[in-house]
């Protein structure tokens, strides 16, 4: 194992900069094809700076076009060369008569899922982002840029990059958010679907399914013995959820209602590793789903949607928000009232969430489960918050982002003593 070193801060080193995922997301939203955006890419090069630029931003568009083979394997040849890169300065930045607060955030190789999507939020604000890519077998550059706070912004799903972290940030020489040497009491490894459903299991405001970890093998051997299903994951009953471990928004997730539907589920799929959970039916009275996504920062709770839907696995962009006055309206009236209401009703519970993750920003997905409790279905550094819904369906969510965005400058604000303008 190298012996590391933090690297020097230098005022003056300026990364190869690029676009990003979220100014590409800006225009593709606005009807730009990608294909167009990937041709703006292919040179020609005056130096490698800019050629490392634009192999940056052809890995987020493939990552954006869902050629996430292709986006991974040219990820892995561009960081072997170059692992820091500056995001160009959004709107925020450029209308700012002040010097942006210099921000760096670290970050794990993989797709747009691994990572905390922090760009559709500075996107909003005065602050300048570089990005440097943690390998746990690779040492950090002898020299970065200088920052005012430095920011982790890796998921749970490479434990390997936030360990070589977790002691090297010991000692970091700016503050450090969302510090994975605080994260659950220094247990990183409580941030997965198990770990988060052990984490809370004792608490009485909170409900978090009962989730395990099983190999191929452990379920196939579950189903020879034909036992119950409390044998493969206690205290539960059918319905079953199964999901392959690393598997993310509802991929592969599959509702099971017995073993032979069980055994079907497996036959299926080539993974060697599940997370298996027991089913919640949170249906409100009206027969429909309500799932809520909440922004957890330095405690305080932000509602960023709610999605409504007739079908349990609930996504935003399959709920039918678009199409459906009826499903905004009610959205719309939930943040409104978000304060009085959900976040009220679960003000305790959430104080709880914050304390024993100790992150400083995290993303919740959530619903009011039928006992009353808080249901908590994912903690998730990497799910997005954004603001590319269109203004004429969804003007009520521009002023509860834009309030969301202007807390998670005050968080990074309150880090440094620097005011934000």
């Amino acid at each position: 194992m190298f012996q590391e070193k933090i690297p020097s801060l230098c005022s003056v080193l300026v990364p190869p900069t690029v676009r990003g995922a979220a100014s590409f997301a800006a225009s593709i939203a606005e009807g730009v094809k990608v294909d167009v955006l990937l041709a703006q890419q292919s040179g020609p090069f005056t130096n490698g700076v800019a050629m490392f630029a634009a192999a940056f931003d052809t890995v987020v568009l493939s990552f954006l076009s869902a050629q996430n083979t292709l986006g991974l394997a040219l990820q892995a040849d561009l960081l072997e060369q170059c692992s820091l890169f500056r995001i160009a300065d959004g709107p925020a930045s450029r209308a700012s008569g002040v010097p942006p607060l210099r921000l760096l955030a670290f970050a794990a190789p993989g797709d747009l899922q691994m990572n905390m999507p922090i760009e559709f939020i500075v996107h909003h604000l005065n602050v300048r982002l570089d990005i440097l890519y943690v390998m746990p077998d690779r040492p950090l550059p002898a020299l970065i840029p200088d920052h005012d706070v430095a920011i982790c912004v890796i998921s749970d799903s490479d434990p390997g990059a936030l360990l070589h972290l977790k002691s090297l940030l010991a000692n970091w020489p700016r503050p450090v958010l969302n510090d994975p040497g605080r994260v659950a009491g220094g247990r990183i490894e409580d941030l997965t679907r198990d770990g988060i459903a052990r984490l809370f299991a004792n608490s009485p405001d909170i409900h978090v399914p009962v989730t395990v970890w099983r190999t191929r093998a452990d379920i196939a051997a579950f189903l020879m013995a034909a036992k119950p299903l409390c044998a493969l994951v206690p205290d539960t009953c059918w319905p079953l959820l199964a999901r392959p471990v690393g598997s993310h928004a509802g991929r592969l997730l599959e509702r099971l209602s017995g073993p032979d539907e069980l055994a079907v589920y497996l036959d299926s799929l080539t993974a060697e590793h599940f997370y298996l959970s027991g089913f919640v039916d949170y249906r409100n009275e009206d027969g429909l789903y309500r799932k809520h996504r909440l922004a957890l920062i330095q405690g305080h709770a932000y509602l960023c949607h709610m999605a409504v839907s007739d079908h349990w696995m609930i996504h935003y962009l399959n709920a039918g928000m678009t199409e459906s006055a009826t499903k905004r309206a009610d959205e719309a009236h939930e943040m409104a009232t978000f304060d009085a209401g959900f976040g009220g009703r679960h003000r305790e519970a959430l104080v709880v969430v914050q304390e024993r993750l100790g992150l400083d920003y995290v993303i919740l997905d959530c619903a009011e489960g039928p006992d009353g409790r808080l249901l908590l279905f994912e903690v998730e550094m990497a799910a997005i918050i954004h603001l590319l819904d269109p203004v004429e369906l969804f003007a009520y969510k521009q002023p509860q982002m834009r309030r969301i965005f202007q807390a998670f400058g005050e968080m990074v604000e309150a880090a440094t003593g620097r005011v934000l303008a």
